[in-house]
C-alpha cells in the first residue's frame, strides 16, 4: 500500500539540510587534516592505528543504532529528534573544547584526553547524521526526489571537490580557530535545520510515498555499499593508479587534485541527470552497476543510491535504513584507509 500527497518540496528544509551536510563535510576535512598533526604534537602518534579502527567501528555501528532509536521514537508519535539535538550539541562542544585545549595559551588542561575527545566527536557526528538525512524523504514528494538528490549531490560533491582550498583555509586559520569555526558551523546549521523541521507542516511529513511492505535491508546495504566502494576506489586507489601511469613525468600538481576534479565533474553530471532518472527504474540494480565509466557510475549511484535504499524500507524503518545505508557507504573507505595505511 502506498500513499502520497501532491505537495511541493519544502525548500527551506532542504537548504537547511544541505547547509548542515556542508558543515559536516568541512568538519570532516578539518578532522582529517589536523588529527595526525595534533596526535604528533601531543605525543599520541602511536594511537593513530587504534583510532583508525575506532573510526571504522563507529561508522559501522552508530548510524544504524541512531536510526533505529529515532524510528522507535517516531513510532510513538514523537516529532522530535533527540539524536540530532544531542549529536549537534556534543559535536559543537567538543570542537570548542579542543580549540581551548590546543591553543597556544591552553585554557583547558585536557591534552591527555585528546584521543578520547576524537572518539567522542566521531560518535556525536554520526549520532545525528543518519536521522537528519532520513528526514529528506518526509518533505520531498517521490516525483521530485531524484531531482532534489541532484541538488544535494551537487553541493555535497562540490564541497568535497573544494577540499584543497578548504585545507589551505584551515591551515591559514590555524588549529584553534578552525575548531572554533567548526563548532559554530555545526551548531548554527544544526539549530537552523531543527528549527525548520520542528515547524514542518503535517502535509510535508507525508510528502513522499510511504510503503507498508516489509523492509528489504539487503537492498539498502547493497545500494550503500555500491556507492561506498566506488567512492573508496576514487579516494584511495585512483590517485595511486594515476601516479603509477604518470611515473617519470614532471608534474608539480598534487595527484590528489584528480579526485577533486572527478568529484566536481561528477557533481555537475549528477545534477543534470537527476531530472532524467525516473523513480520506477531504481530497483533495477543491473542497470546501475552496468555503467562502467567512473564518473557516470558515481553520478548515477550518488543520485539513486539513497532513493533506492529508502524505497526498500517500510514506513517504520526509514531512519534505521538510512543508518544502514550510511554505514554501508562509509565502511569501504574507512577499511581501505586502514589497509593502505
Amino acid at each position: 500500500m502506498i500513499k502520497e500527497q501532491t505537495v511541493k518540496p519544502q525548500w527551506p528544509l532542504i537548504w537547511s539540510l544541505v547547509a548542515l551536510n556542508t558543515a559536516i563535510i568541512i568538519s570532516w576535512i578539518a578532522y582529517h587534516n589536523y588529527q595526525p598533526v595534533l596526535l604528533s604534537r601531543f605525543g599520541f602518534l602511536e594511537l593513530e592505528p587504534l583510532l583508525g579502527y575506532s573510526k571504522l567501528l563507529v561508522m559501522g555501528t552508530v548510524p544504524p543504532l541512531a536510526g533505529y532509536f529515532a524510528d522507535r521514537l517516531r513510532k510513538k508519535g514523537s516529532r522530535k529528534l533527540p539524536m540530532l539535538t544531542a549529536g549537534v550539541g556534543i559535536a559543537a562542544l567538543i570542537f570548542m573544547t579542543v580549540a581551548a585545549t590546543i591553543s597556544p595559551q591552553a585554557l583547558l588542561p585536557l591534552q591527555g584526553f585528546l584521543p578520547v575527545m576524537i572518539v567522542l566527536w566521531l560518535i556525536s557526528m554520526n549520532l545525528f547524521y543518519a536521522p537528519a538525512f532520513a528526514t529528506l524523504e518526509e518533505f520531498v514528494p517521490a516525483a521530485h526526489f531524484t531531482a532534489v538528490m541532484g541538488v544535494y549531490i551537487l553541493t555535497n560533491d562540490m564541497a568535497f571537490a573544494l577540499e584543497p582550498a578548504i585545507i589551505l583555509l584551515v591551515d591559514f586559520l590555524g588549529a584553534p580557530l578552525t575548531f572554533i569555526a567548526g563548532g559554530v558551523l555545526i551548531g548554527v546549521s544544526g539549530f537552523m535545520f531543527q528549527k525548520f523541521y520542528s515547524k514542518m507542516d503535517q502535509a510535508g511529513a507525508e510528502a513522499i510515498a510511504v510503503s507498508d511492505n516489509k523492509s528489504s535491508f539487503h537492498m539498502v546495504l547493497l545500494s550503500g555499499a555500491g556507492l561506498g566502494f566506488i567512492l573508496a576506489f576514487l579516494i584511495n586507489v585512483f590517485p595511486v593508479i594515476l601516479k603509477t601511469k604518470l611515473q617519470g613525468l614532471e608534474i608539480n600538481v598534487p595527484l590528489e587534485l584528480s579526485v577533486s576534479v572527478v568529484l566536481a565533474i561528477t557533481a555537475l553530471f549528477a545534477f543534470f541527470i537527476a531530472k532524467k532518472i525516473v523513480f520506477y527504474l531504481l530497483p533495477n540494480l543491473f542497470s546501475i552497476f552496468g555503467v562502467l565509466l567512473l564518473i557516470p557510475s558515481l553520478a548515477i549511484l550518488s543520485v539513486t543510491g539513497f532513493p533506492l535504499a529508502i524505497s526498500n524500507a517500510s514506513g517504520n524503518d526509514k531512519m534505521f535504513a538510512t543508518g544502514l545505508f550510511v554505514a554501508a557507504m562509509e565502511i569501504p573507505d574507512n577499511a581501505l584507509e586502514i589497509i593502505m595505511g
